[in-house]
């Protein structure tokens, strides 16, 4: 039944994470330097969900041309798969990670939308070439003593320079939490 309650809260953050990122194309809320951790501790499941822009994860947004791009897109890739370097829990929560999903920046952002408004009027907008791509990873850990789980640091400001703050989200046993987290100010308590 957790594992149900975790799946719903992640799919709920996945619906607003992707129709922020869709409405972001229009309405400038895509911003370089900050990027979306949302976290959901039910039991001993620990869920949590990074989005960022692609510009700050691998360097630039564009589909991968050069080598020497597609070498830094793999790299990003990598990174994105070794969540010790990018949190930091507490050990003696004996969090293990048993699942994890990497979302790879996608490439619907050089086409244009025609959107139906409510009045029946037709909405259209063009996203330019560079558009505005985001990517990110789902993580999902057991914890052996989860009561012991009190907080979390973000690493990952050292990983990525140019990430400036993560806008926090959490659903916890003693009720939601919201919250930011910056390199000077990157732990998170509950």
């Amino acid at each position: 039944m957790k594992a149900v309650t975790l799946l719903l809260a992640a799919a709920a953050f996945g619906v607003q994470a992707n129709h922020d990122d869709h409405e972001s194309h229009g309405h400038g809320a895509h911003e370089h330097g900050h990027g979306h951790l949302n976290l959901v501790l039910d039991g001993n499941q620990l869920m949590i969900e990074l989005q960022a822009p692609a510009a700050d994860l691998v360097g630039f947004e564009h589909a991968a041309r050069s080598d020497e791009e597609k070498a830094q897109y793999a790299r990003a890739l990598t990174r994105l798969q070794q969540p010790d370097a990018l949190f930091r829990l507490d050990p003696a929560a004996g969090c293990t990670l048993t699942r994890q999903e990497i979302n790879a920046a996608k490439e619907e952002h050089d086409h244009a939308h025609d959107h139906e408004k409510a009045d029946g009027d037709q909405d259209e907008h063009h996203h330019d070439e560079a558009g505005h791509a985001d990517m990110g990873a789902m993580y999902t850990y057991t914890c052996e003593t989860p009561a012991k789980l009190t907080g979390l640091e973000a690493t990952l400001f050292a990983v990525y320079p140019s990430l400036e703050k993560l806008s926090v989200q959490g659903i916890l046993p003693n009720g939601q939490t919201a919250a930011e987290l910056t390199p000077s100010a990157y732990q998170l308590s509950w």
